[in-house]
């Protein structure tokens, strides 16, 4: 197998052995005993560890290597198509980084999330009381995937490392690993992180960054960029200004080539940190090898003036977070993984302590180092591990955050083609929709200073189709194995499709690939793709943007008036390929509404590749809470050798009118109604801070003066993210978002308490706050914006006092202000904020 770069990647057969097991003893490891092949006692903060011997042999129809969220989702999938199944998990834990502390979800469009994926979502947003949640602490997130295998009774082999392959006439008969099991099947899914299957197989595939020439694109290979980069000049000598001293830690002495070049780099790794500031919170460990010299790169950074480190740092429920890496110098190891995708379990090993060392020195450094100024150590000691999460590990996350290693090269690669919608995958088995995100690669000097490289963040056309043929070898490869994670990709689109709601659906239409090949006893490269399609759309899978553009698609508002008649459609496109009979549409709507038909609902025959389109005229009738979204279905049936069917359905809200003299205004996709005293605002919206000002507003025009007191009920609020924001608002003019001045918002998180925002520089976005911080964010919640000349004070009443979340100054305000309510999802799923008794004195 060659990669990219025509270097000559060799099968790997044994990862493990000898080495590893010295590399263990190496750092402070004891040979482990116990049975079943599990140790005995916790092995401490190790990617790579010894366990018992456990010889046998397992047959199944599938075997699944990776306990990744991918890995958990194909076993459960086969498990419910009565398939025999087994999940061969390389540590202790289930879900990857999705229960390693990865709990601020990658989502993109959570509405191109489907099948299983979207249901561990649900599931996890059940444990919270809420109908889904992409925010989630370590622990539910594991509870959630140990729940998923056992009640689908799928057998979980953990800390069963590979350590090679049998083949045979161009498939895999068996998978062996360190500790003696035999796994035999018909079918094998790769759902590790690293594509170790893939590449014991024989599998073509590739590690580092392709050149942009080599498959057209203009964000692959070398690129010095503005995102997380060094604010200013930081001199990266040892002695400053002497290039003869040496470099600090840190930078790297290799330039990389031209910008667009490719090479061996890949995008930098780090551990997803939960945090807390919980009175029982663990402090940063001092690790074993603790050097504080390789912070001086940060140190200089922080005397330049620059604090960002930590500032990525998301909160979750229960005053929990996920730090990721921001700025030019944090918690990414930039330059030290190049020896992980092809590594094996020694070199691992020796990089995984590697990156503990890193990130735990540097937040020891932060909150100890008399280096560091003491506002910042004041700031970082206020945070902490948590004390219930991790208790294998003293808090610290077990698993590394490995962003990139070997990708798959099959007959379809992802480019940045699909992602920029210039190239549409005609095999779609689900959907991306993420930034195309690379972290740094390396970081070296330019010009005398310090400069990181690598580092992308260019957002894709839209959701894009990942093809079937990304996730299975090139024909003539490998019969029987399919590959979600590893998937066939350049770096950068990589880095869109790389995300773990991704790889669950993504390891659901592997699984259902797998159990047709099994089942017709083919090549996964022979599976047809329309049963596999009709398969994948009937377990809930989302395979074309927008939603239910499929076989059948719904047509019409997203948002209907209530009471007055609107048109809708369903189409039905024959992909079948060949003619279909007896076809039929029919639509179903909430209890209430109207349908009327408009033309025929039913059709004898469909030629391949023809449509049939059935309309009726809709009535809606208001639901029994303000903007409850409804959801409007479809169903067609015909024959193809056999009855099948097929669904689709559409999420409606229905409108109610604003009536004087509250008008509405919205920079993002809004929906109002009022009932009386009651208001509702659903709205989409990215953010409400710095440059970003999306959100829907019911409002007063010019009815704040330089002495009024606004007040509202905050009723209750959509948990789409946990940055959402809705409540009160004064500005000078509301409908001018992103540039009218005298911009304050008292606002509540549905997470963690009340914002008071405020546009300090005049700008027309807002860029400062105060916070009352409380968790849960207590519901319904009386809110109050007070204005005294330009100072404005917020407010909340809890138990019957109030108390107040900040105040702010603005010398910009008009004599006359806007005031109103507003909400922002900060989400491109729209969420809903209720309120009452909206007064102003």
């Amino acid at each position: 197998m060659a990669s990219e770069h025509g270097q000559h990647l060799p099968r790997r057969a044994v990862l493990g052995g000898a080495g590893a097991a010295a590399a263990w003893l190496a750092v402070g490891g004891s040979r482990v005993a116990g049975a079943s092949g599990s140790a005995a006692a916790a092995p401490g903060l190790h990617y790579w560890y010894p366990v018992p011997a456990a010889p046998g042999q397992v047959t199944a129809d599938v075997c699944v290597y990776g306990g990744t969220s991918a890995g958990v989702a194909a076993a459960v999938r086969v498990a419910r198509a009565g398939r025999s199944v087994v999940l061969v998990v390389f540590g202790r834990h289930l879900g990857g980084l999705a229960s390693s502390g990865l709990g601020a979800t990658d989502s993109g469009r959570i509405e191109a999330i489907g099948g299983l994926s979207r249901e561990f979502y649900r599931r996890v947003g059940a444990h919270y009381g809420r109908p889904e949640s992409f925010a989630f602490e370590p622990h539910v997130a594991e509870r959630v995937f140990d729940e998923w295998v056992a009640e689908a009774g799928v057998p979980v082999y953990r800390e069963h490392r590979l350590a090679g392959v049998d083949t045979a006439a161009g498939r895999i008969t068996a998978l062996r690993t360190e500790n003696g099991k035999v796994f035999r099947a018909r079918v094998f899914v790769d759902a590790s992180y690293e594509g170790d299957l893939m590449a014991a197989a024989g599998v073509t595939h590739t590690v580092g960054r392709e050149s942009n020439a080599t498959y057209g694109e203009t964000l692959n290979g070398v690129q010095f960029r503005s995102g997380h980069q060094f604010q200013g000049t930081v001199d990266p000598y040892v002695v400053p200004g002497d290039p003869v001293s040496g470099l600090l830690p840190g930078v790297q002495p290799d330039v990389p080539g031209p910008t667009g070049s490719g090479d061996h780099r890949i995008q930098a790794f780090n551990f997803r940190l939960c945090l807390t500031r919980a009175a029982d919170r663990l402090p940063f460990p001092r690790p074993a090898g603790y050097d504080p010299a390789r912070y001086e790169l940060l140190r200089r950074y922080l005397a330049a003036g620059v604090w960002d480190a930590m500032r990525l740092n998301t909160p979750m429920p229960n005053g929990k977070t996920d730090m990721n890496n921001n700025g030019a110098v944090s918690t990414d190891n930039i330059g030290r993984n190049y020896g992980w995708p092809a590594g094996d379990y020694a070199t691992r090993e020796a990089i995984f302590q590697d990156h503990v060392r890193y990130q735990q020195g540097l937040l020891h450094y932060l909150a100890n180092d008399p280096g560091v100024p003491a506002a910042v150590r004041a700031e970082v000691n206020t945070w902490g591990l948590p004390a219930d999460e991790f208790p294998e590990t003293g808090g610290w996350p077990h698993e590394l955050y490995v962003r990139e290693a070997r990708r798959m090269v099959s007959d379809y690669v992802i480019t940045e083609h699909d992602c920029r919608w210039a190239r549409v995958a005609p095999d779609p088995v689900g959907l991306a929709s993420y930034t195309m995100d690379s972290h740094n690669c390396t970081r070296v000097v330019v010009g005398g200073a310090a400069r990181n490289e690598g580092d992308v963040q260019v957002a894709p056309a839209g959701p894009y189709g990942i093809s079937y043929r990304a996730i299975v070898p090139r024909r003539g490869e490998c019969a029987n194995l399919l590959v979600p994670v590893a998937l066939s990709a350049s770096h950068i689109a990589f880095g869109s499709a790389r995300m773990e709601p991704v790889f669950m659906l993504l390891g659901h239409a592997a699984a259902a690939a797998a159990c047709l090949a099994v089942e017709h006893d083919a090549a996964v490269q022979d599976v047809d793709y329309a049963t596999l399609r009709r398969g994948l759309l009937a377990d809930g899978m989302v395979l074309t943007w927008p939603p239910g553009r499929g076989p059948l698609a719904l047509e019409g508002a997203s948002t209907l008036p209530a009471g007055q008649p609107s048109p809708v459609s369903a189409t039905l496109r024959n992909e079948e390929g060949v003619q279909v009979t007896g076809v039929s549409v029919a639509l179903s709507a909430p209890s209430g509404w109207s349908l009327t038909p408009a033309g025929p609902q039913t059709r004898p025959a469909l030629a391949a590749g023809e449509s049939f389109t059935a309309t009726w005229t809709v009535t809606a009738a208001a639901p029994p809470v303000l903007l409850d979204p409804a959801t409007l279905s479809a169903r067609a049936a015909y024959s193809a050798g056999g009855p099948v069917s097929v669904d689709a359905s559409t999420t409606v809200t229905v409108a109610e009118p604003v009536a004087a003299p509250l008008v509405t205004a919205s920079s993002t996709t809004a929906v109002f109604g009022q009932r009386g005293t009651e208001l509702a605002v659903r709205a989409t919206g990215r953010d409400l801070w710095t440059g970003v000002d999306e959100y829907g507003a019911i409002l007063r025009p010019d009815a704040a003066g330089t002495a009024t007191v606004a007040e509202v009920t905050l009723l209750s609020q959509d948990a789409t993210d946990p940055n959402a924001r809705a409540g009160l608002v004064m500005r000078d003019d509301l409908r001018a978002p992103g540039r009218s001045a005298g911009y304050v918002a008292l606002v509540a998180k549905p997470a963690n308490g009340f914002l008071l925002l405020w546009d300090a520089d005049g700008d027309g976005t807002l860029d400062s706050v105060s916070r009352l911080e409380l968790t849960p964010t207590p519901f319904p919640t009386r809110l109050r914006l007070a204005r005294s000349g330009t100072r404005f004070t917020g407010s909340v009443l809890l138990d019957g006092t109030w108390r107040q979340v900040g105040t702010a100054t603005l010398g910009s305000a008009a004599p006359t202000q806007d005031v109103g309510v507003l909400c922002c999802a900060h989400s491109t799923t729209p969420g809903r904020a209720r309120f009452r008794d909206l007064t102003l004195t």
